[in-house]
């Protein structure tokens, strides 16, 4: 059982969970979201104390915390939301940030980010091969751990980088609209990157760990 093998399942292992902290952030990971957006058009804080009504935005949905008395309310979980629905949350018309071009923007594009759910399930695949690696099954499954890991690598970027434009296109429709830094990236952006990477380097551990042990067999090779 050789390092490499329990280095390359630990990091499948840790990406795995990463994406799926990320995928079932707000409404479930209450505290990890992509993009707080502060709906009294102030400067928005990262923190959980924050002294103004905000809304965070997750891949399923969306949690708000609008500082009348309800504490946090969270969005049903499902591929796809408009946040126009937060006036169920609110007694009265939506505040401007939400009922104009932002809205429009989140409503048509939310439906993409099942590509995380996606590159979760692959990660999962890629995870069980490479467990099937490491109790000694033969060479194909580390062959289909590196394959799985490397693709799941490869929808993690596609992701990422889809993450960074989305989020970002609310979060300057924000800004442009209140005249301040209103909408923040949150802490899931960075999860996605972190798992990203682990993918990625997942393949490399394989291949240097079958490189050492193949140097290994030739240079002990019993002498005839």
């Amino acid at each position: 059982m050789g390092c490499d093998k329990i280095l390359g399942v630990a990091s499948i292992a840790a990406a795995a969970i990463l994406l799926a902290i990320v995928a079932f952030d707000v409404p479930y990971f209450k505290s990890i979201y992509f993009l707080r957006i502060d709906l009294a058009g102030a400067a928005a804080s990262t923190t959980s104390n924050s002294s103004t009504p905000y809304v965070d935005l997750g891949v399923l949905g969306y949690c708000t915390d609008l500082k009348n008395g309800l504490g946090l309310q969270c969005s049903p979980a499902k591929i796809g939301y408009s946040l126009s629905e937060a006036s169920q949350f609110i007694n009265g018309t939506l505040p401007g940030i939400l009922s104009k071009g932002v809205n429009v923007a989140a409503a048509a594009l939310t439906k993409a980010l099942v590509l995380h759910l996606v590159a979760l399930a692959v990660a999962v695949i890629a995870f069980g091969f490479a467990l099937l690696a490491l109790m000694g099954i033969p060479f194909i499954a580390e062959c289909c751990a590196d394959c799985f890991s490397g693709f799941a690598g490869a929808t993690g970027f596609v992701v990422f980088v889809f993450d960074l434009a989305f989020f970002f296109i609310i979060k300057k429709r924000v800004n442009e609209e209140t005249g301040a830094a209103s909408a923040v990236m949150g802490n899931a952006i960075w999860l996605t990157l972190f798992a990203m990477i682990l993918l990625f380097i997942t393949p490399i551990l394989f291949l240097i760990g079958r490189c050492c042990g193949c140097a290994g067999k030739v240079a002990y090779k019993p002498l005839r």
